[in-house]
């Protein structure tokens, strides 16, 4: 089945097209280490390591189609209240179906997490979670179809880091430029839904 003509659905995952940012997650004006893959006209496609033309609202309905279920435990003050103390909403991890994310070019499959690091660790803790999130769009306009954080403005989320970490350990993770093709490569990614329960 094909989506909007830019998105395979089989059986068992979601494909899409997207082109490499390598040196985008260390943005100078933006939110770096921050987000995965985003819609080429979402406002944090400059900062994302893979932009696609797929839309995040189309991926949703993909997602969905293959049968996932969002979380939707996120609020707006997940992100807005971030760098109040006393407030719990920050702290939150993000819930739902959880996703396996590759990256395929040259023949080869990875999971995008191979292809990230984190500060502290030799890999990337990630445990993706699809959180729909849909209903916050009109805010935040990201475009974001995967954040590394727990955050509302991304269809899938990283369970592993709330929202919290980013303002309490900084950038926590980046591009590691050696797995990755050059600058403007074409890839795919690849969503698989996990059949573990929450």
């Amino acid at each position: 089945m094909i989506l909007a003509a830019l998105i395979a659905i089989s059986m068992d995952e979601v494909r899409l097209t997207a082109r490499v940012q390598p040196q985008a997650m260390d943005c100078f004006l933006g939110v770096k280490g921050h987000h995965a893959i985003v819609w080429k006209k979402g406002r944090g496609s400059r900062c994302a390591l893979f932009v696609t033309d797929t839309s995040d609202r189309e991926f949703r309905l993909a997602l969905s189609k293959l049968g996932a279920r969002p979380g939707e435990n996120l609020t707006l003050d997940s992100w807005n209240e971030r760098n109040n103390p006393r407030n719990p909403e920050p702290d939150k991890r993000v819930a739902g179906s959880l996703v396996d994310v590759f990256v395929e070019w040259d023949g080869r499959r990875t999971p995008l997490c191979d292809l990230i690091s984190e500060k502290g660790r030799a890999g990337a803790t990630c445990d993706m979670r699809y959180g729909g999130n849909e209903r916050y769009q009109k805010e935040f306009k990201s475009g974001c179809i995967v954040c590394l954080y727990s955050c509302p403005g991304g269809a899938v989320g990283n369970h592993a880091h709330p929202i919290r970490d980013y303002v309490r350990d900084g950038v926590v993770y980046a591009a590691r430029k050696e797995r990755l093709p050059k600058a403007g490569t074409k890839v795919t990614l690849i969503f698989k839904l996990r059949s573990e329960k929450i």
